[in-house]
């Protein structure tokens, strides 16, 4: 069966959903959420679900992600931007997946830091729109089937897919840590998307 993969981070990943919560340290769970969107789209689409997103994720960090992916040539690519003001460094040289989170919710010393002298709202808007750019050519160049969306409504990309997803996270109950959206939310998501390829 043909394969829908999904990136984006804690709103793609499904955190907060009924089968994505540790109910023990009121946390994201292990796995995504059968519930998430990505689920609910790939039925629609009749393709088989495999939903990579990285809770915290920066879209530096997705765009790597999807470059070192292993994709096969009928794959699907839906990709949910995260929000601009996330950091992440590439650590160790050897592994380009093993990273630090530079963020904002962090109390160390490096998120402190880099927020109170480095943060530039500006730059991280213009390297985005390179992450999402370099990130739909690398696919159109592999010749995977892409499509763009963003959980961030500061993000302006003529690639990328507007859902409005801020007037749902008004409209829509939330989940169960009582900060990201519920189910009924993620299945407007996936319709939205949904609407949005196949016109």
């Amino acid at each position: 069966m043909n394969r829908l993969i999904a990136f984006g981070c804690s709103n793609t990943f499904g955190h907060g959903l009924e089968d994505c919560w540790n109910y023990e340290k009121k946390d994201v769970g292990e796995h995504p959420s059968k519930f998430a969107w990505p689920s609910v789209l790939s039925k629609k689409l009749d393709l088989e679900c495999h939903n990579h997103a990285l809770p915290g994720a920066s879209n530096k960090l997705i765009m790597n992600q999807i470059i070192s992916f292993p994709f096969a040539p009928k794959d699907t690519v839906v990709i949910m931007w995260s929000y601009l003001d996330r950091h992440h460094i590439f650590t160790d040289p050897k592994k380009n997946c093993s990273t630090e989170t530079i963020a904002h919710w962090h109390k160390n010393r490096r998120s402190v830091t880099y927020y109170r002298q480095i943060y530039n709202e500006n730059d991280h808007k213009i390297m985005t729109g390179h992450y999402i750019d370099y990130t739909a050519l690398y696919l159109d160049k592999h010749k995977i089937t892409n499509f763009h969306t963003t959980c961030d409504r500061n993000i302006r990309n003529s690639l990328v897919l507007d859902i409005d997803y801020d007037l749902m996270s008004r409209d829509y109950p939330k989940g169960l840590d009582g900060s990201h959206l519920g189910s009924e939310a993620h299945k407007e998501i996936a319709n939205r998307i949904y609407k949005g390829i196949s016109t």
